[in-house]
């Protein structure tokens, strides 16, 4: 345990004296360019129709969370850049308005008006000199072929719900240091500083933690294909390896695989205990049972992609998350939901709150998805159609999603999207939502 405590503080050490050596004594770039500032904005005016799932024992008739039925909304993404050849500042912010209807159990229909700004990304980059990049701010920076996960990149936690044609996808406060050794190899140096405002909770109740990351990646063919490999360490949780790679295996189609690897496992889980008031009952509560011994999880993702001459992308992928919960786990979480059962109301909100957000990226151990992009669709040019398929091997849940774009006068575009989810309602995928709905228009400017 020393041991291990000692590898990662010297790993942060090493990171943060890295990054302060190079910003002060790299030469940097001559280059008298003049500041050049570019723009660009894309507005969304859009339509929602959501269906909660009525018999979700997280959120039965939808009376606990409140979920919206019909939204309309405004949606603004302005994107600045300002280069200097040397220096470059980039900053991505949101504004969004939304009117949405709310029905909450058999009560009426009731309007909430909500108006937000966040900033997606904001961060300044120094090229400090041709070998070496240094990066500071909120930015969104992952890797790796795979659709679906980026497992071996521990500081961001997105999966597929986040990959959408309307998603706009949070940065997180980094300081990154690129080394370009030579035009084939090349190493990151990166770390999650602080926490980003409004960011959303992975895990709940989760505290932030300084997160460092070294990744170190070889290509060739033109840069088609690679292979990489990465160790990372937070400032309490366990270290990680990982190791990801994109091949060419003939013309079209590549095999692709993304992994990590660590010993224990901060999520919830639920675990049956004997009850405080009553000794002689059981109780099921949400715990962080994998947080101490010796077990090793592996979080991976393997995929084959065929690339058609149109410029179709049709992908097969499988996801193994050994940390997940197993089908008993599932139907444990469902018994400490159970409001009829007077031992578990203390404990409902928090348990609620867990289940919610259990600290993984895949509640399930198990799935295989299938997606298939077309750009062009039915010889109609600017027409793109995309759709996939997410399945739990364990359960048999699946999530089904679609979208349509179409571009028409000189910046305008056309856009529907939707999905639906299938299964019992205490199965993996099944969630708290059962379908949902959305259509609009996006101008670009």
């Amino acid at each position: 345990m020393e041991c291990r405590r000692i590898c990662k503080n010297l790993l942060l050490f090493s990171a943060s004296m890295t990054i302060l050596f190079i910003t002060l004594s790299a030469p940097l770039k001559a280059n008298n360019q003049p500041l050049q500032v570019r723009s660009s904005m894309a507005m969304y005016l859009l339509g929602s129709y959501q269906r909660p799932v009525d018999d979700s024992p997280a959120n039965p008739d939808n009376s606990i969370l409140g979920l919206e039925g019909q939204s309309l909304s405004f949606d603004v993404r302005p994107s600045i850049k300002a280069d200097s050849g040397q220096f470059q500042l980039i900053a991505r912010p949101q504004f969004k308005t939304t009117l949405s209807r709310i029905k909450k159990g058999a009560t009426e229909n009731s309007e909430h008006p909500e108006t937000k700004a966040k900033w997606l990304e904001s961060y300044g980059i120094l090229n400090a000199s041709d070998k070496i990049l240094v990066s500071y701010g909120l930015q969104n920076y992952q890797w790796g072929a795979a659709e679906s996960l980026n497992p071996s990149n521990r500081i961001f936690h997105e999966n597929i719900d986040s990959k959408g044609v309307l998603s706009a996808v949070q940065g997180k406060n980094i300081f990154r240091v690129n080394f370009s050794w030579t035009k084939h190899l090349s190493s990151i140096l990166m770390s999650e500083t602080e926490k980003a405002r409004d960011a959303s909770e992975f895990r709940s109740g989760e505290e932030f933690e300084t997160r460092t990351l070294m990744k170190h990646e070889m290509n060739w063919n033109s840069g088609a294909d690679y292979v990489g490999v990465v160790y990372g360490a937070q400032e309490k949780g366990g270290p990680w390896v990982g190791e990801y790679f994109n091949l060419s295996l003939f013309d079209g189609l590549t095999l692709y695989g993304d992994a990590s690897h660590g010993r224990n496992s901060e999520a919830w889980y639920p675990v049956v205990e004997r009850s405080a008031q009553v000794p002689t009952a059981n109780i099921v509560q949400m715990r962080q049972s994998e947080l101490t011994g010796n077990k090793f999880f592996t979080m991976a993702v393997g995929g084959l992609r065929y690339g058609f001459v149109g410029g179709s992308d049709l992908r097969f992928e499988y996801i193994l998350n050994s940390a997940g919960w197993t089908k008993e786990d599932s139907q444990r979480a469902v018994l400490a939901l159970n409001k009829s059962n007077q031992l578990q109301l203390p404990d409902f909100e928090t348990n609620l709150k867990r289940i919610l957000k259990p600290g993984l990226e895949y509640r399930g151990q198990k799935y295989g998805m299938v997606s298939l992009r077309v750009p062009d669709a039915f010889d109609l040019r600017d027409l793109t159609i995309y759709g996939r398929y997410l399945r739990s091997l364990t359960d048999g849940s699946s999530s089904i999603y679609g979208s349509v774009e179409y571009a028409f006068w000189s910046a305008s575009t056309f856009v529907l999207s939707g999905f639906t989810t299938t299964g019992k309602a205490d199965t993996e995928l099944r969630g708290v939502v059962a379908s949902n709905i959305t259509a609009g228009i996006r101008q670009d400017f």
